[in-house]
C-alpha cells in the first residue's frame, strides 16, 4: 500500500510537466493581459554593450531585441514620446516643441490612451518630465503623475501601482541617462555609471511584476526617445537617432534578433496589434509582427 500512492505522484507529475510547456505556444497570445513600456531618457544601443546592465541583458535573452530602432527628427524628447505614444510623425501629431508650454495645445489624436480608452483599457503614465502632458488628451490617460525628476522615486510610483492596482497599459519614463548624458556626455563613465543603476530599478520592476503574478501576462517593451553625442541630441546623426528596442512577454519570440526596421513611431502600433485593438488609418506606426510567435495552424 505504501508503494502505491508513492509510485503514482511520481509518474503522474513527470508527463503533465513535460506536457504543459510544449502546448503553452499556441495560447501563449491569448494570456497577454496587461502592457508595461519604459523609456529610458537618452539611452544609446551601443551604451548597452559597454555598461553593466545584468537585468536588460536577462531581458534580452528572454525576448526580441532590436540595437537599431530609430528616432523621429529632430531627436528631442517630447517630439520623440509623441511619436513613441501616438503612432504618428510630427508631421500629423503636431508636437514639433521640447519645452512645457500650455499655450501650445496638446497632441493630434489618436493616440494610444485613445485606443486603449475607447475600448474600455485602463492607462497610467508615470514620468520624469511634466513636458509629456502634452501626449494626454482629455479622458485617455486614467492618471497622469509626475513622479519626480529622477529615477528613483518614478520607480518607487511604478512599484506601488505595480502592487496596488495595475492598469492594462502602464507608460514609465526614465530621465537620469539622459540627465547624465547632458552633465558628463553620452557614452562617458559617468553616464554609464547611471545606466547600470537605471538597469538596476528595471530589475526592481521585473521583480515586482513576478511578485505579484503578472509577469507571465505582461508584454514588457523597453526603448528610448533618442541617443546622444557629446552633451547634447537633437540632431538626424546615428548617434543621436539611433534607439533600442526590446519587447519580452507572452508570445514573443524569446532571444531573437529583430530584422524589421523600427521607427519609434511603431511602438504604439505594436501595442494596439498585441492588444487586438484597431491600428488608427492615420497612423504611420506599424506592428512589429516578426517579434510573435505565430500560432501553429
Amino acid at each position: 500500500l505504501t508503494s502505491s500512492p508513492t509510485s503514482t505522484p511520481t509518474t503522474t507529475p513527470t508527463p503533465i510537466a513535460t506536457a504543459t510547456p510544449t502546448a503553452t505556444p499556441t495560447p501563449e497570445p491569448e494570456e497577454l493581459k496587461y502592457v508595461v513600456l519604459i523609456s529610458i531618457d537618452g539611452l544609446r544601443p551601443d551604451a548597452l554593450e559597454i555598461a553593466d546592465t545584468p537585468s536588460l541583458d536577462a531581458l534580452r535573452v528572454a525576448g526580441a531585441y532590436s540595437p537599431r530602432a530609430r528616432s523621429v527628427l529632430p531627436s528631442v524628447t517630447l517630439v520623440n514620446h509623441a511619436s513613441m505614444l501616438g503612432g504618428m510623425g510630427p508631421d500629423k501629431h503636431g508636437i514639433t516643441w521640447n519645452v512645457l508650454d500650455p499655450e501650445a495645445g496638446k497632441i493630434n489624436g489618436p493616440t494610444l490612451f485613445t485606443v486603449a480608452h475607447d475600448a474600455g483599457l485602463t492607462s497610467m503614465m508615470v514620468v520624469g518630465k511634466p513636458k509629456l502632458d502634452h501626449i494626454v488628451l482629455p479622458g485617455s490617460v486614467d492618471n497622469f503623475i509626475h513622479a519626480g525628476y529622477t529615477d528613483r522615486p518614478i520607480v518607487n510610483q511604478a512599484l506601488d501601482i505595480v502592487e496596488t492596482d495595475l492598469p492594462d497599459i502602464l507608460f514609465i519614463h526614465l530621465p537620469d541617462v539622459d540627465s547624465a548624458g547632458h552633465a558628463t556626455g553620452w557614452m562617458q563613465p559617468g553616464q554609464l555609471a547611471i545606466i547600470s543603476l537605471t538597469d538596476g530599478l528595471i530589475g526592481e520592476i521585473v521583480a515586482g511584476l513576478k511578485a505579484q503574478d503578472v509577469l507571465k501576462n505582461t508584454l514588457l517593451i523597453i526603448t528610448s526617445d533618442h541617443g546622444g553625442s557629446g552633451l547634447a541630441h537633437g540632431t538626424a546623426s546615428a548617434e543621436d537617432a539611433t534607439i533600442p528596442w526590446l519587447a519580452v512577454g507572452p508570445g514573443i519570440r524569446a532571444g531573437s534578433t529583430i530584422e524589421q526596421d523600427i521607427v519609434m513611431y511603431d511602438t504604439a502600433a505594436t501595442i494596439l496589434y498585441a492588444l487586438g485593438l484597431p491600428i488608427p488609418d492615420q497612423w504611420d506606426g506599424k506592428p512589429i509582427t516578426e517579434i510573435f510567435i505565430q500560432p501553429e495552424p
